[in-house]
């Protein structure tokens, strides 16, 4: 998959959710888009990120590193935010 050819030589978890995201989503979808959509507890929502994409990285992620899903998505949240800021 696109995903396991963009991280195989990464060892890094974190820097690996980057380099999967970076690949697979625009840099607008980066900028203006959330995990999930949901509300937030100021300003409007955010769009969601296209989901299946987003359940792929979280799958191949926790599969390679061997982590739980719910580690994977707070890492990948973390991860939005970052990038986030570097594509404004």
């Amino acid at each position: 998959s696109i995903i396991k050819a963009e991280i195989q030589h990464e060892t890094r978890e974190v820097k690996a959710i980057a380099q999967a995201m970076c690949q697979l989503f625009t840099p607008h979808q980066l900028v203006t888009c959330s995990m999930k959509g949901a509300t937030t507890t100021t300003g409007s929502p955010r769009p969601s990120l296209p989901a299946a994409e987003r359940n792929a990285i979280i799958d191949v992620i926790a599969k390679t590193f061997d982590k739980p899903l719910v580690d994977v998505k707070e890492k990948m949240r973390g991860c939005l935010r970052r990038l986030r800021l570097m594509h404004k």
